[in-house]
């Protein structure tokens, strides 16, 4: 099965079993498999990620800023398909918990609810 396929079948299966879970493993489903990686909040090149300890942010660590692009499907109306484009780089500076941390525009660009690359622990 296609690696995409079936990661959005398990996103799925979460989604439907999320209002069981209570509300504290719900927080921790939305942050771990939703929000990862987002650039939360901008205010000119100073930001908040939803990166943190539990990813194993570490201030001075550089990351790749990553947005995805919707390019039209192969037929008419068929879904959008995502582009992956690099469009800058940013600098963590300070870990606020396991959830969050503070950045620095590097390089490039980036804005609200862009992502930043993680590396696979």
């Amino acid at each position: 099965m296609n690696r995409t396929i079936g990661r959005a079948l398990g996103l799925s299966a979460l989604f439907a079993l999320m209002p069981m879970l209570g509300s504290a493993a719900t927080n921790e489903v939305w942050h771990r498999f939703i929000m990862r990686g987002q650039v939360v909040e901008m205010q000119g090149e100073a930001m908040i990620l939803c990166v943190g300890t539990a990813e194993g942010a570490k201030p001075g660590q550089v990351l790749t800023v990553v947005r995805f692009v919707g390019t039209p499907g192969a037929a008419k109306g068929a879904p959008r398909i995502p582009r992956r484009d690099d469009v800058g780089s940013v600098r963590i500076d300070r870990v606020i918990d396991g959830h969050f941390a503070e950045a620095t525009l590097v390089s490039g660009q980036a804005r609200k609810f862009d992502l930043v690359e993680l590396k696979a622990r």
